[in-house]
């Protein structure tokens, strides 16, 4: 165990070893032809108040530069799947995960400084919690334009959860879990795209009880103009109906909120 001076003493934003009683972080970062965003991405995780243990970008079928970029990152992992699909991905790099929390963010997703502090005091705090959703901001913007899209994907959020009937959701921009919980949703998960494959790992965690929360203190941000872009949400939403028909099937989506979500 390294002793506390020791902790991120590499200085590349990838500690070598948690502190006793301290759960180790691994962020999950799926990529296909993202080399204009990736190095902003790894950048801001780089600046981490406690560095992450573990950093996978999981390069799915790029045929740019984004494994190379990736790569050029001291304390990176990059792992090559060469069939497109973001389930795939993702799955790919939780498997391989190594930490006792799994992160997962796009590349697109510019994480704050005290993401990872705030990611584990979470989970240190409610032993019972298999996973957390946290907040998201537009990246790039004047704060009038960022408030305007921040505050439009705020309202499809809850117009989401409403849809689902559920008060927590998860988004692949800004998640994490319990590497138990991964392992006990495993054999439910899809890894095609035809699914929503964030929402299939949180609607997988209550099928077998396991509780969420979404926790404002994990804050990032994204490009919201690119997640709603209006051919990519009717994909998205087509998806939704495919996710929520798979566990109606399996009677695993409950009606109404489960005990102790917030």
């Amino acid at each position: 165990m390294k002793d506390e001076e020791s902790i991120g003493a590499r200085g590349d934003g990838v500690t070598e070893g948690p502190q006793a009683g301290v759960p180790s972080v691994t962020v999950v970062i799926p990529a296909r032809n993202e080399e204009a965003i990736i190095a902003d991405c790894l950048t801001a995780l780089m600046g981490q108040t406690e560095p992450v243990e573990e950093i996978i970008v999981v390069d799915n079928a790029s045929t740019d530069a984004t494994a190379d970029i990736a790569a050029s990152y001291p304390g990176v992992t990059v792992l090559h799947d060469p069939v497109p699909g973001i389930g795939r991905a993702r799955t790919t790099g939780f498997d391989a995960a190594s930490g006792d929390i799994i992160a997962r963010i796009d590349a697109d997703t510019l994480v704050e400084p005290g993401w990872a502090a705030a990611i584990r005091a979470t989970f240190r705090a409610d032993p019972a919690l298999w996973a957390v959703g946290g907040d998201i901001r537009q990246s790039h913007a004047g704060s009038f334009v960022t408030r305007v899209l921040s505050g439009v994907y705020r309202a499809f959020r809850v117009f989401h959860r409403t849809l689902f009937g559920v008060p927590v959701l998860l988004y692949g921009h800004n998640m994490a879990l319990r590497r138990e919980a991964w392992a006990a949703i495993r054999p439910v998960i899809s890894v095609d795209d035809a699914v929503n494959e964030d929402i299939d790992v949180a609607l997988a965690i209550r099928s077998v009880g396991g509780r969420l929360r979404f926790v404002p203190q994990i804050r990032a941000e994204a490009d919201l103009l690119r997640t709603m872009q209006p051919r990519k949400l009717v994909r998205y939403l087509r998806r939704d109906s495919v996710t929520r028909r798979k566990y109606e099937k399996h009677r695993l989506v409950a009606s109404d909120a489960a005990a102790g979500e917030a």
